[in-house]
């Protein structure tokens, strides 16, 4: 069983690096870059200093266990019948869950304790849980391409989000900061109504499948290529949106 405990970390070293490499086109977060740098200092320390490698080791797989038990309850709420993204979820997820069980094994055997599984499988279910919990209260930031229509006649005006012509959104707004924000910095288009904010940054927060709060938080001018921010985020009305939902939902993100 010792043997196996260096084998398991290279070989999650190699599927961290995969999945670095995999996904470094599309950005990548700090997660991928910790979690890989740690399986393989935790190696390389393991092979002259056994015990302090192990406990690195062991911490690691900690963290890979959090990080893709919550890309498993993405899955569960998201995308349950995505084979090929479970897979992609379940190797790491299996070889720290491998690693941890193994490292713990010979911790209690070395100090003259008995195998517990039922520490192994409490720790499992405390893990998940940290995981599924992440999505009690999940926020997360989107670019949209928006279109904003002002009527003279009324208070309220029309917010479009785009991410494509087919995947759009409309909502209502009255808030005249952001009416004077747009109509200060946004781009005018002579053959189209309206006025123009690409890239323009959202804050969305989820709870679990359900949209609690969107707000806008400011845009690029890409004429002039400046961003503008709004001093305070401008808050849409949940009950005014129409459209196509799934767009204000969070991505699956397996290199962050």
């Amino acid at each position: 069983m010792k043997r196996l405990i260096p084998i398991l970390t290279f070989i999650l070293f190699l599927v961290g690096l995969l999945i670095f490499f995999g996904t470094i086109w599309f950005g990548i977060g700090l997660y991928t870059l910790l979690l890989t740098g740690a399986t393989l200092a935790g190696f390389i320390v393991s092979l002259s200093d056994r015990k302090t490698g192990w406990t690195i080791i062991f911490a690691t797989t900690i963290g890979w266990l959090l990080r893709y038990f919550e890309h498993a309850s993405y899955l569960i709420l998201y995308d349950l019948q995505n084979i090929g993204r479970w897979v992609l979820v379940l190797i790491p997820l299996l070889l720290s869950l491998f690693l941890f069980t193994l490292i713990y094994k010979e911790w209690q055997e070395g100090v003259g304790k008995p195998f517990r599984v039922g520490f192994i499988i409490l720790s499992v279910l405390a893990l998940f849980t940290v995981g599924m919990g992440s999505f009690i209260w999940k926020p997360h930031t989107d670019e949209f391409n928006c279109w904003y229509y002002f009527d003279k006649n009324s208070n309220d005006f029309k917010v479009t989000f785009s991410v494509t012509p087919d995947l759009t959104i409309e909502a209502v707004s009255n808030s005249e900061e952001l009416e004077a924000f747009i109509k200060e910095n946004g781009i005018r288009d002579r053959y189209r109504p309206g006025i123009y904010c690409p890239e323009t940054k959202v804050k969305i927060v989820t709870s679990f499948k359900k949209v609690v709060s969107v707000e806008i938080l400011g845009f690029r001018n890409t004429e002039i290529d400046k961003v503008f921010r709004l001093d305070n985020p401008i808050e849409i009305d949940l009950s005014s949106i129409k459209g196509e939902k799934q767009i204000l939902q969070p991505e699956f993100d397996l290199g962050d």
